[in-house]
């Protein structure tokens, strides 16, 4: 825990319906780039693995406007939080440009490592919604499981 991280525990809610199935249908580019991607035609193999890591990209950028917008609703807002913040979405857009400077099973991993760094530093952030952490967990299930799933295919090919 940061030092800067003393506030009261948020109370339980509970997640609607209505955000778990947006958060599912938003979460359906993983799996289905994923599968096209190791199961589709060969001439459409790269642009799957593209959407992959676009959408990797797109969703860690996503997390962190989530954090900063959590951090910027308090009356002090944490430098350090926001930083962090903003650190993960330049973090996956530098990986979308080592593209080609690096192999792909590194930039894969790379979203790996991003997507658990994030998701750690996220569940001991305190003074969050306390549906946060389990929405944030569904994320990074979802892109890790399809991340590590072509990496294998990355691995082998």
């Amino acid at each position: 825990m940061l030092m800067d991280d003393v506030r009261p525990a948020a109370k339980a809610e509970s997640i609607p319906a209505a955000l778990w199935g947006i958060a599912l249908l938003a979460l359906s580019p993983f799996p289905v780039s994923t599968y096209l991607y190791c199961y589709g035609p060969a001439s459409g193999m790269g642009s799957a693995l593209n959407a992959l890591m676009l959408w990797s990209a797109v969703v860690l950028s996503f997390l962190g406007g989530v954090r900063w917008g959590l951090e910027t609703r308090e009356a002090q807002p944490r430098a350090l939080r926001q930083a962090f913040s903003a650190l993960c979405a330049v973090a996956a857009w530098v990986m979308i440009l080592a593209r080609g400077r690096l192999p792909e099973t590194w930039v894969i991993g790379g979203f790996i490592v991003a997507f658990l760094i994030q998701w750690l530093f996220d569940h001991q952030t305190p003074d969050t919604p306390s549906r946060y952490p389990m929405l944030s967990t569904a994320v990074t299930t979802a892109g890790c499981v399809s991340l590590a799933w072509a990496l294998e295919k990355a691995m082998n090919a």
